[in-house]
């Protein structure tokens, strides 16, 4: 009888332990996404300066809609190669 209370005082407590790790693992995730969205959305909000910026500046030497054509180019290359690194890659097996 004392061997089989020691065996669930023991499964309790690696059960603690585990919710415990658990729950500090969930926390910093959590932290991760949070930071990573903040992150995401102050880039976008830099980008999106950095093109009305680029706009003003190419609208006094051109006309508005060779201006919207060069930002749009820009952006889509931008874009495509972002794509390009965010595709995964192949292991090399040596």
């Amino acid at each position: 009888m004392n061997g089989l209370t020691e065996i669930i005082i023991r499964f309790f407590d690696l059960l603690e332990a585990e919710g415990r790790l658990l729950q500090r693992n969930a926390l910093s995730t959590v932290r991760m996404a949070v930071l990573l969205v903040l992150g995401l959305i102050f880039g976008a909000v830099a980008v999106f300066f950095l093109v009305a910026a680029l706009y003003q500046a190419l609208v006094t030497v051109l006309h508005p809609a060779w201006v919207f054509c060069i930002l749009a180019l820009a952006c889509a290359g931008i874009a495509g190669g972002l794509l390009w690194l965010s595709v995964p890659r192949k292991k090399q097996v040596p």
